[in-house]
């Protein structure tokens, strides 16, 4: 049975919408989209590219930068400074810094924290890039268990490099002695102070040096150290003398040393020898035949010298 037709007309009399498509239509997806876009990228560089977020605390903080100052480990960018603030007791400040996942294995106990800036000694100056950059944090890693909490170091650590040979010198008097006072072998510098400070029991100097790797076998057991700052006056039969080792050791002080002979050994790191405040005239004329690191010395000739 047929339906009656409608008093209005069939369907196909009726007017049909007409859908038509523009760029309009996406154009409102495209801000959600990029939304998404830098969540997931945020989350991808924090969770999964970022490693964790460790806490160091330090007596002064001055020279480091919120958002800015950076953590640094062989040159090489590990994590940032995220956050600066007093502790709760206003005792120390406490810096948050977000690691990279390349620095997260050093977020171990034993690892150890200090602010590297820039040194002036009367040879160089060290630490230039501070200047301009800013001070930053660096690290001397640790093998412990996992740890996101350290005290900081008010200073580098006592931690002899890899190419040199570390030696104490021991004295009753400092002198002018000081962090980057040169340590001379016949006129040319081998070496150099790295720190100057009270002995244990506070009754002598204790003067930490390094020797480069390359003059290391002129340090032996009975070597003869002696303090070359200042100004040396000597009375002969030809009257007053009055000199110096160089312009350098009479602003920074100086170190000298002689080795008598080849019979004893080379002086292990770690080696104790005491500091004379003059030389006696024997040691001036020592002059042993004490092989060096031919490779070495070749190495720093210029290119069209070197054989």
């Amino acid at each position: 049975m047929s339906e009656p037709p409608s008093s209005h007309g069939s369907f196909e009399d009726l007017p049909q919408a007409k859908i038509e498509r523009n760029w309009k239509t996406y154009a409102i997806w495209i801000a959600p989209i990029i939304a998404a876009g830098l969540a997931a990228w945020f989350i991808y560089s924090n969770v999964v590219q970022g490693g964790p977020t460790i806490h160091i605390y330090f007596d002064n903080a001055a020279g480091l930068q919120q958002g800015n100052s950076l953590l640094k480990y062989r040159g090489t960018q590990i994590g940032e400074v995220k956050e600066i603030k007093l502790t709760k007791d206003h005792g120390q400040v406490e810096v948050a810094v977000s690691l990279d996942a390349s620095g997260a294995g050093i977020a171990r106990e034993g690892s150890r924290f200090w602010i590297v800036k820039p040194e002036v000694g009367a040879e160089e100056i060290r630490g230039l890039r501070t200047i301009v950059s800013g001070d930053y944090i660096t690290v001397d890693p640790g093998n412990g268990k996992p740890q996101t909490r350290f005290q900081g170091l008010a200073e580098a650590p006592v931690v002899a490099p890899p190419e040199t040979l570390r030696i104490v010198l021991f004295a009753e008097r400092v002198g002018s002695l000081k962090k980057l006072s040169p340590v001379f072998y016949r006129g040319i510098q081998v070496g150099e102070v790295f720190n100057v400070d009270l002995g244990h029991k506070s009754q002598a100097i204790d003067i930490t040096v390094d020797i480069r790797r390359h003059y290391a076998p002129l340090v032996r057991m009975n070597s003869k150290f002696w303090n070359a700052g200042g100004i040396h006056a000597n009375i002969s039969l030809s009257g007053l003398n009055i000199g110096a080792q160089s312009a350098e050791t009479l602003i920074s002080g100086g170190i000298d040393f002689a080795t008598p002979d080849t019979t004893e050994k080379q002086a292990p790191p770690g080696t104790a020898f005491r500091l004379y405040d003059k030389p006696d005239d024997a040691w001036l004329g020592m002059s042993p035949v004490i092989e060096l690191d031919q490779t070495h010395s070749a190495a720093l000739l210029p290119a069209n010298t070197a054989k």
